[in-house]
């Protein structure tokens, strides 16, 4: 045995258990992580299943709302259109749009947005737009030259063009041709005091000789124009489940008939 050969260093074995050591730590930091990962994941998972199994059953409430209101429309209860219980913690509600209670840009000739208050950069820029496509939305007008803000309400796109004197506002009915101050003050008086007129001929036989003379100069105009009943209704349905925030929209254009409501159109969302 060799006196002066070297001892083995002491701190090579608490190197390697350092290491050692480490690597473990390493090990259990990884797993960790996955684990941490993997239950964010089934988290993640389980709220969109549920955010699933929300919408379908706020779909089912729009859909039973449009049926509600099929039946109310057949009652003459159109319009109590509150929001509905319909058990297990499903609600929902329905919004009616008469689109002939304004003036569709895309039928409407120029004389009528002329008369309406419309400035002509607006009302030809307006039909050059109608050249190339129908407007989808109101808030295409905002793009168009000359576009005059007060005129948003009283504009749409939808529905078939005509204007219905029993509701539309003082100011669109003013627009149409025929129909001078008395006219209007007389249909405006007519629906407040609850005995709307009904027909163009009615109209015209309660005005004094000249305003009936105004009216009968312009009454193929007028009455091509002109309604009293809405030839076309929007109808809006919601439906969600009490203390979620997803919820479900149907949107139906339909044609008011004696017994149904006719569906002509149908989006959701």
């Amino acid at each position: 045995m060799n006196p002066y050969r070297p001892l083995p260093s002491p701190t090579v074995p608490y190197q390697r258990r350092g290491f050692a050591l480490i690597t473990v730590l390493w090990l259990i930091t990884a797993l960790a992580t996955l684990v941490g990962l993997s239950i964010a994941a089934i988290r993640v998972g389980n709220r969109v299943s549920t955010n699933r199994i929300v919408l379908i059953r706020g779909r089912w409430a729009a859909e039973g709302c449009a049926a509600i209101a099929q039946t109310r429309w057949v009652q003459h209860r159109l319009a109590d259109s509150g929001v509905i219980d319909l058990g297990r913690g499903l609600r929902c509600r329905w919004t009616v749009q008469d689109p002939s209670t304004r003036l569709n840009v895309n039928a409407a000739d120029p004389e009528l947005l002329r008369g309406l208050g419309a400035n002509e950069r607006f009302v030809q820029a307006l039909l050059e737009r109608r050249r190339s496509a129908p407007l989808e939305s109101v808030f295409e007008l905002r793009a168009l030259a000359g576009f005059d803000s007060t005129l948003f309400d009283l504009l749409t796109v939808d529905g078939r063009g005509s204007v219905n004197l029993a509701v539309a506002p003082g100011r669109l009915i003013a627009a149409l041709p025929g129909l001078g101050p008395e006219a209007v003050d007389r249909l405006l008086y007519a629906r407040a005091t609850n005995h709307p007129i009904t027909s163009v001929d009615q109209l015209a036989a309660s005005l004094s000789p000249a305003a009936r003379a105004a009216l009968l100069a312009r009454y193929a105009d007028l009455v091509r124009v002109a309604t009293f009943a809405p030839s076309q209704l929007g109808l809006d349905t919601e439906g969600w489940v009490e203390g979620e925030v997803a919820r479900t929209e149907i949107e139906l254009v339909v044609v008011p008939l004696p017994d149904r409501l006719a569906v002509i159109r149908r989006r959701m969302w």
